[in-house]
């Protein structure tokens, strides 16, 4: 998807005029292709196995899933104008166009839920994140910024604070169509706090996206400061997670109050009452510290994949990650219904190599012919019949491809 450009400010009478679309910043579709290969690695091995953690665990547990909710808001500001904020009849127009989106995803990630294979579906809480993005998509960088540092400090302490509530909760690995109807209640609160990915806690990554989609992301300087700045913010989190842990004792206490054992707390943590928890920055353990350090991998990430497609011969030799990146809705959609069918179960090397180059090799082959993957080229078709109709436009020519 690709910024939109307009003026700053858009009168109602007569009905604006369309933002233009300039050329797609490819090094978003690296970051978020490689967060999309880092969930699927995430999805097919075991977070822990012979009492360590997994290669996949350590590279891309947690910081996957962050990336990916980090990209979205980055796509959401690319909605709704880019570095020019939309004004007027034209940000309600981009807003019921993410709503469109929104409601498509989520549908998506309920159809994926019902499937049964154990694997936790993001796309619900991404369609409730979405949702939740369309009041800020007035603010500022700054006070994005600012709203997202908010978040990953209260969001946290929410978590811990109504661990041993009576919540309502879901009878299920994932929210369905079923659930829906059945317990409202339960999906609302997996959704916003007892589910995989508690929506007070993701919103700070979309919030963070959402300001750092209102840059210049074609500025070098931009790309150079986020990866920068994204190693500082990583590390330094991280660091101040170990020095509670160790020689001040938060990991000895958790041990003792919480019966895991040092590995499970570290790399597959559950979530626990004890104040000492948020002490924690490992995978998905939803604390302040991981989200710091997991934000900060995100943007370091971005960072470093804009600025390597400044580079041409780099840019080009990243094109099927580029062109599985412009389609993640698609390919993570399809890697749930493969591991779902068995494809390969008996190996993970081979499911996840087969997940990888098949990806590629689909993304690369389809986008020859097609600007959209298919499961996008539906949403963004009914998002944007849903945005001219505000605007009060018609519809585009056929054959006509938008990319918002």
């Amino acid at each position: 998807m690709s910024a939109q450009r307009c003026p700053d400010r858009v009168t109602d009478p007569p009905p604006p005029a369309a933002p233009a679309r300039p050329g797609r910043v490819t090094g978003v579709d690296v970051a978020r292709g490689l967060a999309l290969f880092g969930m699927m690695a995430v999805h097919v091995w075991d977070a822990i196995e012979d009492g360590a953690p997994t290669t996949s665990t350590v590279l891309a547990g947690g910081r996957s899933a962050a990336t990916f909710a980090v990209v979205a808001g980055v796509s959401i500001a690319f909605l709704s104008g880019g570095r020019h904020r939309l004004q007027g009849r034209a940000r309600t127009a981009a807003a019921v166009g993410i709503a469109v989106r929104a409601l498509a995803i989520g549908l998506i990630g309920l159809l994926l839920g019902s499937i049964g294979t154990g694997i936790e579906v993001i796309l619900p809480a991404y369609a409730v994140l979405f949702l939740l993005a369309i009041p800020l998509l007035g603010l500022s960088p700054a006070v994005l910024g600012l709203l997202a540092a908010a978040l990953a400090a209260v969001g946290p302490v929410l978590l811990v604070t109504t661990v041993d509530s009576d919540l309502p909760h879901l009878h299920a690995t994932n929210p369905t169509l079923v659930s829906l109807g059945t317990e409202p209640l339960g999906l609302l609160g997996a959704l916003f706090l007892t589910g995989p990915y508690p929506v007070v806690v993701y919103l700070a990554y979309v919030c963070a996206g959402l300001a750092v989609g209102r840059l210049d992301l074609t500025s070098r300087r931009v790309a150079a400061w986020l990866l920068g700045g994204g190693v500082v913010l990583a590390v330094g989190a991280k660091t101040v997670s170990d020095v509670l842990l160790y020689p001040l004792g938060g990991l000895d206490r958790l041990t003792a109050t919480t019966g895991e054992e040092a590995t499970a707390l570290l790399w597959e943590p559950e979530q626990d009452s004890s104040w000492w928890y948020l002490a924690l920055s490992g995978p998905h353990a939803h604390t302040t510290l991981d989200v710091m350090h997991a934000t900060g991998s995100a943007l370091a990430v971005l960072g470093a994949a804009l600025l390597l497609t400044r580079v041409h011969a780099v840019d080009r030799l990243l094109r099927p990650l580029q062109a599985a990146g412009a389609m993640t809705l698609t390919l993570y959609s399809a890697h749930i219904l493969v591991i779902a069918v068995g494809v390969f179960d008996d190996s993970e090397v081979a499911q996840y190599l087969f997940l990888l180059v098949g990806s590629l090799v689909f993304a690369s082959l389809w986008r020859r012919r097609r600007a959209q993957g298919p499961l996008e080229a539906l949403v963004g078709r009914a998002a944007g019949r849903a945005r001219r109709a505000v605007l009060g436009k018609p519809a585009s020519p056929a054959g006509a491809v938008h990319r918002g």
